[in-house]
């Protein structure tokens, strides 16, 4: 029998309004290193916040293969 198993990482960035959009590709292609694949971007909002209470419009999911 063969089990899958899959990692998960959610991230909620902090508001892209922020950061340069190199940054970001730059965070995202770093996790892409390390074997994670963007499955998901979520817009959440202009005024959403995350649970550490900072501005996070965007919720980004990735999945990795063991």
């Amino acid at each position: 029998m063969v089990v899958d198993r899959f990692q998960y990482k959610v991230v909620d960035y902090i508001n892209i309004d922020h950061h340069s959009y190199s940054s970001v590709e730059e965070f995202i292609n770093e996790l892409g290193k390390k074997g994670f694949e963007l499955i998901e971007v979520i817009d959440m909002g202009e005024n959403n916040t995350n649970k550490d209470g900072k501005s996070s419009r965007f919720r980004y999911i990735f999945k990795k293969n063991g």
